[in-house]
């Protein structure tokens, strides 16, 4: 596997040419080119504008990172783009080396800031070619170290497997000759490969060689003395080496094949044939399932940019962000299967890896962060679960409700009982949830106080509401439900509940129908139904008198009041048509409309205009509105349902126990299909594919006979022509002769067949009805029997064979044995 090309800027100083590495070209490039012939000073000025009205431009931080390229300036722009960018791999890489053209220090410090928190393959392989040309043998050495511990499980790790063990090797076969002169004559010494310090060192840039020179730093020693100081510092054994070998055979990449005949070769080495037969079989199994996942992987990784860029989602770069995460998801998918048969540990910090790798470029998917903690969970890492999420929303997604709220709650569910720093965690991560979260957001203050119950119990709880009732912005009426309930379902308290709702709907009782819904349902559930009533009626004579007075004052009614009145007395007359008497009803159906007539004669309008304004005010029933007058829960008599309106649109025009009951429906599925009885348990016949079993042909036998022509017809009939027992079994107690008359009831048929007790037919019984000895041949108009049982050949067919005859033995004994427990 050939080592990826990454983007090199000491090229680009001198050519202007592209930062971005082959096949990452990002969006946003685009841009960059339409100004590239502006003046040097107007471009940068316009791609300064563009990265400061997006910070995510990555279109405008490459040009801007080429033009301080060619000024001459570029370490000030590097650092503001890590600095924006902290896991861009690739302006990682493109920053240490163009600082390697300036000093070779100075590139090490910036691969040391980036390589532990960006776990890329090419920007590890850019440091590790950075290290053969300038580092020291040993260093290198442990580079490669560092290496195989952080990525040695990542499936494009070939070239650092490949490089590593050549290393290794030298140093191996230079200590076996130290040790034994005859070494090599007896086949103690592997095979080499070419040096890798070596080839890096020949491809150093002529640039790069004179400045090391000039600064009198020697490049790395790689003679025969220096790799045996290194192998003695190291501890480069036998042992060392077969740990290597054996956890590459372990891993899943391109160069398996070839290294598992290395290490075949230095197992035989070692001359001990048992030992090496011993090791290889334990060793086997696991490379050749690493050779299987690496298949699978290379095709789900293909045409991947592993320098992709996270960035936030947003309308222009979601779809490309979609489709590398779905290509993440689908790796992540089959490495959670467990390809390789590795333990809990192994496959805990394997499948870690790649979840750190698919951060860096969708780290802007809160399910990704989800799905990874629980993951590590799974693997009793909680600590590392919590740190996972603690990322997520301090550098990717500080406004993710979802992610802020788990996070506050894994800190308040720690242990048990909670240590104190464990609460002011807690408290800190829940206020600071508030803080931070667009206002007003009225579930983290719930959640808060939720919080704050669980912790510190009734009276904190009390007063802390108050509080937020009185100061803070995310307090909206769902609040006040939220702490009604909670007295009453918690402490039991349901004047204090009670108590609550009162005071939310003095203060948002003109503008939130869906709180007065609330509250009738709370009366409801403590069966208080004279209570709910009369806050319905109070609720739609209010909305009345505020039509009445809009009309008077010559405004136009608003769609939110008109809605909040049907919703109301929908509302109402569910609550009487279910619960209350004959007069309740017929009081509910007319209060809306005679009632508005009232108001208005009460303030002396004209007779003419009272008929009129109920139909112009859109305060008439309409049939939409009967219809949900009449709802129970999810059940709705629709009329014309490609018609029908939901008259609940808005989200504040929502019955809570209405909407529960539609989702849990939704849910469960449980709504039978339109036009079928809700009685009879139907199967899903959708994805069913229709029973053609291979002598199907049967059916349409006489036909196909006649059909061939005739020097062929002897060949044909050579086909078989039986049925499969089951078919047998049922063919055997239908009708013989073809219905007649109109179809039978279905619905009828299948309620009864699920309902009816069908006798035990013995197997003896059953053998007397089946056509063992017969050959069925069905023609359009019936069937006749024909031929000879030998001569049915095939799959079904029932001649006599060896697995029929056991099979006839089994049984015979069977009956045996119940006939002697019934005789004695």
């Amino acid at each position: 596997m050939a080592t990826p090309k990454s983007s090199s800027l000491a090229s680009a100083t001198m050519k202007a040419a592209p930062m971005v590495p082959p096949g990452a070209q990002l969006p946003g490039l685009v841009k960059g080119t339409q100004i590239a012939t502006q003046p040097v000073g107007a471009r940068i000025k316009s791609l300064e504008a563009a990265i400061e009205a997006d910070p995510y431009d990555l279109g405008a931080w490459d040009a801007r990172l080429r033009e301080s390229i060619q000024e001459g300036k570029a370490e000030p722009v590097f650092e503001r783009a890590v600095k924006q960018l902290p896991y861009a791999a690739r302006i990682w890489a493109a920053y240490a080396e163009w600082c390697e053209m300036q000093d070779s220090a100075m590139a090490l410090g910036v691969y040391s800031r980036c390589l532990q928190q960006v776990p890329n393959m090419d920007l590890w392989l850019s440091y590790l070619n950075f290290s053969k040309r300038h580092q020291t043998l040993e260093e290198v050495l442990r580079s490669y170290g560092r290496a195989i511990d952080l990525l040695g499980s990542d499936w494009r790790a070939a070239p650092v497997w490949s490089d590593y063990l050549a290393l290794l090797k030298h140093a191996y076969n230079l200590k076996q000759k130290k040790e034994n002169p005859d070494a090599e004559l007896q086949g103690k010494l592997l095979a080499e490969d070419p040096n890798p310090i070596d080839t890096a060192k020949r491809m150093l840039k002529k640039e790069l060689k004179q400045k090391q020179e000039e600064s009198g730093r020697a490049s790395a020693d790689i003679s025969d003395a220096e790799f045996l100081r290194v192998s003695e510092v190291l501890k480069i054994d036998t042992d060392f080496v077969r740990k290597v070998f054996q956890r590459c055979a372990g891993a899943s990449h391109s160069t398996m094949d070839k290294l598992w005949v290395g290490y075949e070769q230095f197992e035989k080495s070692q001359g001990n044939p048992a030992m090496a037969a011993k090791y290889m079989s334990e060793h086997l199994p696991r490379y050749v399932k690493g050779k299987a996942a690496y298949k699978e992987l290379s095709q789900l990784g293909a045409n991947m940019d592993f320098y992709a860029v996270a960035v936030p989602l947003t309308p222009k770069t979601e779809l490309e962000q979609r489709k590398t995460f779905d290509q993440w998801r689908a790796i992540l998918r089959f490495e959670r299967t467990n390809p390789l048969q590795l333990d809990t540990e192994e496959l805990t910090a394997r499948v870690a890896l790649v979840y750190q790798q698919a951060s860096l470029a969708c780290g802007f998917f809160p399910d990704l962060w989800y799905d990874f903690s629980a993951w590590l969970d799974l693997g009793t890492k909680q600590e590392e679960a919590t740190e996972v999420l603690r990322k997520a929303v301090q550098r990717f997604l500080p406004k993710d409700l979802t992610l802020r709220l788990l996070l506050a709650q894994r800190y308040e569910l720690g242990e048990s009982p909670l240590p104190g720093s464990q609460l002011e965690a807690a408290d800190d991560a829940y206020r600071k949830l508030m803080d931070d979260m667009p206002r007003p957001c009225p579930l983290a203050l719930i959640n808060f106080l939720g919080y704050v119950r669980r912790q510190r119990g009734a009276n904190d709880f009390r007063d802390t509401f108050l509080e937020a009732t009185e100061s803070s912005p995310h307090c909206t009426w769902e609040v006040y439900v939220f702490a009604a309930m909670t007295e009453y379902h918690v402490y039991g308290a349901v004047e204090a509940a009670a108590g609550v709702f009162r005071l939310g709907l003095e203060r948002y009782g003109d503008r939130e129908p869906s709180l007065l819904a609330a509250y009738v349902n709370f009366l409801i559930g403590c069966n208080d139904l004279r209570s709910a009533r009369a806050e319905l009626t109070q609720g739609v004579l209010d909305k009345l008198q505020q039509a009445v007075r809009d009309k008077l004052a010559n405004r136009e009614e608003s769609r939110a009041m008109r809605e909040s009145l049907a919703f109301l007395w929908q509302k109402w007359a569910r609550l009487e048509n279910y619960f209350g008497d004959a007069e309740a009803v017929r009081r509910a159906t007319s209060f809306r409309d005679s009632e508005y007539r009232n108001l208005q004669r009460d303030l002396e309008v004209d007779e003419e205009n009272i008929l009129q304004t109920p139909i112009s005010l859109g305060l008439s029933t309409s049939i939409q509105e009967v219809e949900e007058s009449f709802r129970f829960l999810h059940l709705v008599p629709r009329s014309r349902p490609e018609l029908a309106v939901n008259l609940h649109l808005a989200v504040e025009l929502e019955d809570q126990v209405v909407a529960d009951a539609e989702a849990e429906n939704q849910r469960l599925g449980a709504a039978p299909a339109v036009g079928f009885s809700s009685q009879v348990a139907r199967p899903d016949t959708s994805k069913m594919l229709a029973f053609k079993p291979a002598l199907d042909v049967v059916s349409s036998r006489k036909r196909q006979v006649e059909g061939i022509p005739t020097e062929r017809r002897g060949e044909e009939a050579q086909l078989p022509v039986m049925i499969p027992k089951c078919l047998q079994d049922l063919l055997a107690v239908l009708p013989s002769r073809p219905m007649k008359g109109a179809k039978p009831d279905v619905d009828y048929l299948l309620m009864v067949l699920q309902t009816v007790s069908i006798p035990p037919v013995p197997v003896k019984e059953l053998d007397t009805f089946r056509y063992d000895s017969l050959r069925l041949l069905k023609s359009e108009e019936d069937r006749v029997f024909m031929k000879d049982d030998e001569d049915a050949d095939g799959f079904f067919s029932a001649r006599a064979t060896h697995y029929r005859e056991r099979l006839q033995a089994k049984r015979q004994k069977v009956l045996v044995e119940q006939h002697t427990k019934q005789e004695a």
